[in-house]
């Protein structure tokens, strides 16, 4: 874990390199830079994030790397997707550096994905001082994200944060069975702890039992099954590939895997496709090259279908909740109205029309 130093540096807090490509573990090493910044005390820390691959590069952050707060509030200061600045911005942000507010703790982060177990770190970044200055300082934390052999060591922090035991037989299943995606893998755990916290007896230990609910992770992972159902209507393949995985889902002793996997993402895209939709784009966090695309959905689908959305993912959501209906046949139902709502050329599903304006 890395930890503000109070080694005499030009800047109180230095600078930290964060090298992952799984956005979900670079926010949990995020939170626990914070969390050192607040100190014993836990006083309040900002956080405030800038994109690298943005253009232009963002001159607001000049400003917030070496304007004093005036509240001296100390402030995680993020830049995400860092890989893609060119050379001469890493020489201006190596000059800034020295004159860093003392409030100011820079984060960058570099997320491109690892190549034959290297890191993606751009080839001209080590012969930098700034770089060669966090290695000699221990500031650079690196992890090529979920994978055979970084999960014990996920399951292990999850489990000590909750103050959970795992059994060894539930962590080897667990360690096996879940997605090698951040979010992804944290919303079955959110559903393991659940389960765990309604347990009779014992509700702290995680047991070989609670971890069969996580049904084995499939070749399809959780983010290239939602590009396929933006594509399935234009696509037969993306098509295929969709009703390939629900198939499998059904033929699983989980068959809810996906499902709630897919109401959690889809209920946070909402909220975003309707304040792009509203023209609060601006209060939007993602990538700036990932907003264009957003907001064209959103004005496609206008607020009646994004309100649709909504209404399906409650209503599945519920209904799976409330023992109405059978996770399989939910999911079977909620894919086939989000493929047309979402896929489609602009027009609403059937069961859709005039629900909204």
């Amino acid at each position: 874990m890395l930890r503000p130093s109070t080694a005499p540096t030009v800047a109180r807090h230095g600078h930290r390199f964060l090298v992952c490509p799984d956005a979900e573990l670079l926010r949990r090493q995020a939170a626990e830079l914070a969390a050192g910044l607040g100190g014993a005390s836990g006083a309040q820390v900002a956080r405030k994030v800038f994109w690298g691959d943005e253009e232009p590069f963002p001159p607001a952050y000049w400003g917030e790397l070496t304007t004093q707060n005036l509240f001296s509030t100390p402030t995680v200061l993020l830049l995400r997707r860092a890989e893609a600045l060119k050379a001469e911005v890493w020489d201006r942000i190596g000059e800034g550096l020295k004159n860093a507010a003392s409030t100011v703790l820079p984060v960058f982060c570099l997320e491109g994905a690892w190549k034959e177990g290297k890191p993606a770190v751009p080839h001209f970044l080590p012969r930098r001082a700034l770089w060669s200055a966090a290695e000699q300082r221990k500031w650079v934390w690196q992890s090529p994200g979920l994978t055979e052999a970084s999960l014990p060591k996920f399951l292990d922090a999850w489990a000590a944060e909750r103050g959970l035991t795992l059994d060894p037989a539930a962590r080897q299943a667990l360690a096996a069975a879940l997605p090698r995606d951040g979010l992804a893998a944290g919303l079955e755990l959110d559903k393991i702890e659940l389960a765990a916290g309604a347990a009779t007896a014992g509700g702290n230990v995680i047991t070989a039992e609670l971890a069969a609910l996580v049904a084995p992770h499939g070749d399809m992972e959780f983010f290239d099954f939602m590009k396929a159902l933006s594509e399935s209507t234009r696509s037969t393949q993306a098509a295929r590939e969709v009703w390939a995985r629900v198939l499998d889902d059904h033929l699983r002793p989980s068959g809810d895997k996906i499902l709630f996997q897919l109401l959690g993402y889809v209920a946070w895209q909402a909220r975003q496709l309707w304040m792009l939709a509203e023209g609060e784009g601006a209060k939007v966090r993602m990538r700036p090259s990932d907003k264009p695309v957003m907001t064209r959905l959103a004005q496609r689908l206008g607020r009646a279908g994004i309100a649709r959305i909504i209404e399906l993912t409650l209503d599945a959501n519920l209904g799976v909740i409330g023992g109405l209906r059978r996770p399989d046949d939910a999911l079977e139902s909620y894919v086939a109205d989000l493929a047309a709502l979402m896929g489609g050329p602009g027009a609403l599903p059937q069961s859709a029309a005039g629900r909204r304006a």
